[in-house]
């Protein structure tokens, strides 16, 4: 009833504030109910509901006449004046009536309160309780039963009112059984309670919970919108979707797509060889793999072409690169986090890469650069098959292969306290060394060709030849930088050549290494078509190759020789004929 009374109220609001155009000379419209109760007043000097009863004294004087349009009467020192009452109609009955004061007959006015009379009616009739109604359509199966989530109607007393199709598949719930039963019952474990938010007034978004239901352990997401009506609390709209579906989704958002095969590899050395039959064999276990090599030697291709040729293919393959991410973010980054877990998380809170990754593969890039706290918490996922968001305490099942890359000597790293020993063996079940580019012997050649007519296509630009000079340049080079130096060679040479890459054609530290290597290697005389200038300038361009190469090593004098060509005594006397 109090509901009722509250959208009559509403209503009445609306209708007097619709006739402000009129010159009616009208000050106020009283609204009684049908024991001729007063509710409530509208001021049209004011323009708002007033809830002043007292001054509405006169009304006690009145001597009603049910359902009259209008009367006169006298009181006071007032000596005549005249009330206007019209009835207003809900569900055929006359449920309250709207009385005006006037000091004088006007049938304009009859008319006014008339009309006004109908048009509240005319809304209590059209628009009852559409929030409740809304609760128990029946045309929401209809409606409902489209979208592929659940859809789930709680009355405000907690009683369930309706569930879509989708939503008893995803509980494993008969839809027949579920209305009217009490939804703790239900769902005994949902906290807090989602009627909780008829008190917040708050919508839940995307709220992760774990129920055990006969069908076994569910992760679900929920998502609820109480419902009000006049500022009343009405009951609760919850939709839900399982987690395996919006996983599924996420893949495509979050993995890289893994491309390469062991087929796109381009090698003939017997070192590549070696490689690519022990990956093959990896491919076809489930254990940890370690890929150790130099920056650039391709350690995610062939990550990649084992996860391809792997039981995980058609999974997601989550790259995470140890060494990019801030060292306070990792954790959150690799295992998610809940609502609230820290200040500045994402409402709602958010999933982790292991958890995106599930049923797939992580591919840990830079292993050798995670924090050694986060070594502990990986390890931890690696022994128990599990991972716990950060804020959390619930154990979400893990079901990855991790496989590792790295540039450093992980073993030097266990000795020098930078890496945990038992992560280490986790991770070393089965071990890949991926050879630099100056130990594929054969394979610069092919690598060079493919790499010109890669550029090319991307560049859109004619595919030039190498020349013999360049190649031989090319294949004395050390390439401290591999297969990725390479290539960025090979398009800044096409940028500046024509129809042939020229030895002119490739960068100065590259001319001078190979100058360099032929002063070492006199028996091995190379051809190399420079200016005289080039020539001249040959002691400062060795020079300053030197220089660059020990700054980059940080001085490390065997480091530099091996990334120069050279032998250590070798590069002691360059040293000291520079005066470096």
């Amino acid at each position: 009833m109090k509901t009722l009374i509250d959208s009559v109220i509403g209503y009445f609001q609306k209708v007097c504030s619709s006739i402000g155009k009129y010159e009616t000379g009208i000050s106020e419209i009283i609204l009684v109910s049908d024991l001729h109760t007063y509710l409530c007043h509208y001021d049209f000097q004011e323009r708002k509901i007033e809830f002043n009863e007292e001054s509405m004294y006169w009304m006690k004087r009145v001597k009603w006449r049910e359902y009259s349009h209008f009367n006169s009467f006298s009181y006071g020192e007032i000596q005549s004046e005249w009330i206007y009452s019209q009835p207003v109609s809900h569900k055929d009955e006359h449920k309250y009536f709207l009385v005006i004061k006037y000091p004088e007959n006007n049938k304009k006015i009859l008319q006014i309160l008339d009309l006004l009379a109908k048009q509240l009616s005319y809304q209590l009739v059209t628009q009852p309780n559409l929030t409740s109604l809304f609760l128990q359509s029946t045309y929401q199966q209809q409606i409902t039963n489209t979208i592929d989530e659940g859809y789930l109607t709680v009355d405000k007393k907690g009683i369930i009112t309706f569930i879509n199709q989708t939503g008893t598949k995803i509980l494993g719930l008969d839809e027949n059984e579920l209305p009217g039963q009490p939804l703790i019952e239900v769902l005994p474990n949902f906290y807090p309670s989602p009627l909780d938010t008829l008190n917040t007034k708050e919508n839940w978004v995307y709220r992760e919970v774990f129920f055990d239901l006969p069908k076994g352990k569910i992760h679900l997401i929920f998502s609820v919108i109480p419902l009000f009506e006049n500022g009343l609390p009405v009951g609760i709209v919850i939709t839900f979707k399982e987690m395996k579906i919006i996983m599924k989704k996420l893949e495509s958002l979050a993995s890289i797509k893994p491309i390469f095969q062991f087929e796109d590899i381009i090698y003939k050395s017997r070192a590549m060889q070696e490689l690519i039959k022990t990956a093959k064999v990896a491919a076809t276990t489930e254990s940890n793999i370690l890929i150790e090599g130099e920056s650039g030697t391709g350690k995610e291709l062939i990550a990649q072409s084992i996860h391809n040729q792997s039981q995980r293919r058609g999974k997601p393959f989550i790259v995470i690169d140890c060494s990019s991410i801030p060292r306070d973010l990792v954790e959150s980054e690799l295992f998610g986090y809940v609502d609230g877990a820290f200040t500045g998380a994402r409402k709602g809170g958010r999933l982790g890469k292991f958890e995106v990754a599930n049923g797939g593969t992580v591919f840990l890039d830079e292993i050798g650069e995670m924090p050694l706290e986060i070594q502990v918490k990986l390890l931890r996922v690696l022994q128990s098959l599990t991972i716990t968001r950060v804020g959390g305490h619930v154990p979400i099942p893990s079901n990855v292969r991790i496989i590792a890359a790295t540039n450093r000597n992980l073993e030097e790293e266990v000795e020098n306290d930078n890496f945990r020993l038992d992560l280490y063996y986790r991770l070393n079940v089965l071990q890949l060394t991926v050879p630099p580019l100056r130990g594929r012997e054969g394979d610069i050649p092919l690598l060079a060709k493919t790499l010109v007519e890669v550029a090319a296509n991307r560049t859109n630009r004619y595919s030039p030849k190498i020349s013999m000079e360049t190649m031989k340049i090319l294949e004395s080079y050390s390439w401290p930088g591999n297969i990725r130096e390479l290539e960025n060679i090979i398009e800044r040479a096409i940028l500046i050549s024509h129809d042939v890459i020229k030895p002119e054609h490739l960068p100065k530290n590259i001319l001078s290494a190979s100058l360099l290597s032929v002063r070492c290697n006199p028996v091995q005389p190379l051809s190399i078509n420079l200016t005289n200038n080039n020539v001249n300038s040959f002691r400062w361009m060795e020079k300053e190759l030197i220089l660059n190469t020990l700054q980059n090593v940080n001085w490390n004098k065997s480091l530099a020789a091996r990334k120069l060509g050279i032998s250590r005594s070798n590069l002691y006397e360059k040293i000291a004929k520079y005066e470096i």
